[in-house]
């Protein structure tokens, strides 16, 4: 576990530089009560509810990639232990990211992403066998070159 920690820190730090919580949330999805409790919250203090509410969004939901990068450590973070969040289908994080062109994000971003969502799949024993190798398909892909 101490390997996951670590490489949580590293999400947050190679991330840190995203620091806009986002001006625009859907209206239809969230409250402003809801929108000023993302946007003031820090980061590592969003709860797990919090955590899988942002990673459920679709892409087309996010203000901007910079605005989706800011809140992806929290999000990742929250896959993990000891909160398990789980997105809603396998292939929807990586759709998201993918749709946010994350091939063309710096390659430190990519590379910490890959690696955190690597050794979680090592400890994710609630995903079936099929949703697992989904799981390293997706993050395969994920390393591909654009």
């Amino acid at each position: 576990m101490e390997e996951l920690s670590k490489l949580v820190d590293d999400l947050y730090e190679v991330f840190s530089r995203y620091r806009n919580p986002g001006k625009a949330f859907c209206n239809y999805c969230y409250s402003e009560p809801e929108v000023q409790h993302f946007k003031r919250t820090p980061l590592r203090q969003l709860g797990p509810d919090d955590a899988r509410t942002l990673l459920w969004e679709s892409s087309d939901h996010w203000e901007s990639q910079d605005v989706y990068r800011h809140y992806l450590p929290r999000m990742l973070e929250a896959m993990g232990p000891p909160s398990w969040v789980e997105d809603p289908y396998v292939e929807h994080l990586f759709d998201t990211m993918r749709a946010l062109d994350f091939h063309s994000w710096p390659l430190a971003e990519r590379t910490t992403v890959t690696t955190y969502l690597k050794t979680l799949e090592g400890l994710m024993s609630y995903l079936m066998t099929e949703d697992r190798d989904v799981f390293v398909a997706q993050i395969e892909d994920l390393e591909k070159l654009p």
